[in-house]
């Protein structure tokens, strides 16, 4: 086994120790520091996540990432400020091109602006961008972009309804302090 791997595994599973630290605090300072994660001090990173490629990853203020997340940075994900990441979401910047002989990847970043919510156990596919205020459902699978203050759901995501504008709010004003 090469040097790279033994960096690579030793990597994963400091990552995955970080992530088990009882305090977002603390987590979130071995993040930016260990890691290279680029992240607003007034943002949550909630215990379980799952990262790949932090230093290409940036949180912006007052977001929060919930519990069992994996956020798959390779192409580079931009999350803006009081983004609502629910529990065990999935974003994915990198797949398998499904039109490749030789099982190549193909990818792009994924960007999620501001006062977006991406509901509980969503997947956002690679490229996707989603736009300012706007609401993933529970379960959706986005496949492409989702323009601002749109709701949208379903397998692959369609638009449900619509979102006012003016939205004034921090989802990291909720959170317990010992969390």
């Amino acid at each position: 086994m090469s040097v790279r791997n033994h960096l690579v595994g030793f990597a994963y599973w400091t990552l995955r120790l970080v992530a088990a630290v009882p305090s977002h605090r603390i987590r979130n300072f071995l993040l930016r520091h260990g890691y290279g994660l680029k992240l607003h001090d007034k943002a949550i990173l909630h215990k379980g996540f799952r990262l790949r490629k932090p230093n290409q990853i940036s949180i912006g203020e007052g977001t929060v990432i919930g519990e069992r997340c994996e956020l798959d940075g390779r192409c580079g994900i931009t999350l803006g400020r009081n983004v609502n990441v629910s529990s065990e979401v999935l974003m994915y910047t990198l797949q398998h091109d499904t039109q490749s002989q030789g099982f190549a990847t193909k990818g792009g970043p994924i960007r999620v602006e501001d006062y977006a919510w991406i509901s509980v156990r969503a997947v956002l596919l690679p490229g996707v961008t989603i736009g300012k205020g706007a609401v993933v459902a529970a379960g959706a699978v986005v496949t492409k972009d989702v323009p601002p203050y749109t709701i949208v759901g379903g397998v692959p995501a369609a638009q449900l309804g619509t979102r006012p504008t003016g939205l004034d709010y921090c989802p990291a004003d909720y959170v317990l302090p010992f969390h």
